[in-house]
């Protein structure tokens, strides 16, 4: 799991919620039509723009987004299993390896097509256009909720436009110039949360999990071709360092 994006999370709203804490009670903080202006408003064009598939795919996708944690050591484990793999089927066969145990869902799936006699070729070519439609998805995931990202302000300005032409057209009545004031700026505060503490880095955080996922796929894809093609272990390792050298530049790119 991905620690930092529920510690950034965790601290975001406690940091928030604290300085509202320390002025103020934190029920000046909540308005029921400033929750509806801007969660139902950032809902509804989300809508719009996407299709109900998609926005719950995009929950779903989010949920393995937070919970994958970056690791060269993964992507060695993968190549070790490769290793024991080759040996495996060099010494009994292709049909032997129908029995072991793979973690990874798409190493096991390409396991399972050469298992069942699929050529080279085709196994590489079923996979790879399974990793592409991968890809899309999660752009598209991104997508939905980098369009919240972009409407919970728009509805906050609009809550704010709403709130101000209640309080203007009130103005002989006082008592309805606080509650058209709190709708005008708690709008525009929700908006802004809901955008820059959790959309939006949603959507970054989706599209760098899928970047990763992909990097992990190819590597499985060229893997899976050494081992269709009986190749030497050695050689095998050797194919596939370029792909743990990519990682650990990524990550000294992060980190620099």
């Amino acid at each position: 799991m991905s620690f930092s994006t529920l510690i950034g999370l965790i601290a975001g709203m406690a940091i928030v919620v604290s300085a509202m804490v320390m002025g103020s009670s934190i029920y000046l903080f909540i308005n029921i039509p400033s929750v509806m202006i801007v969660v139902g408003g950032t809902l509804a064009a989300t809508m719009i723009r996407f299709s109900m598939q998609d926005s719950f795919a995009a929950i779903g996708m989010s949920f393995d987004a937070i919970k994958h944690k970056r690791e060269t050591r993964d992507l060695n484990q993968l190549i070790d299993l490769t290793e024991e793999l080759i040996r495996i089927s060099r010494k009994n066969g292709m049909l032997a390896l129908q029995n072991e145990t793979i973690d990874n869902d798409f190493y096991r799936e390409g396991v399972r097509m050469l298992v069942d006699g699929y050529t080279v070729e085709l196994m590489q070519t079923t996979l790879k256009e399974k990793s592409s439609l991968f890809v899309e998805a999660a752009e598209t995931s991104a997508g939905v909720f980098r369009a919240i990202g972009e409407a919970a302000p728009a509805f906050g300005m609009i809550g704010t436009l709403v709130g101000l032409i209640q309080m203007l057209a009130n103005l002989s009545d006082p008592s309805t110039i606080g509650p058209a004031m709190a709708v005008a700026l708690l709008t525009t505060l929700y908006g802004a949360m809901i955008a820059n503490l959790f959309a939006l880095p949603m959507a970054d955080k989706i599209e760098s999990w899928a970047h990763d996922e992909s990097h992990r796929q190819h590597l499985i894809i060229e893997a899976l071709d050494c081992l269709a093609r009986g190749i030497n272990p050695s050689v095998m390792r050797d194919l596939l360092q370029p792909f743990l050298l990519t990682t650990k530049q990524q990550a000294l790119n992060q980190h620099g």
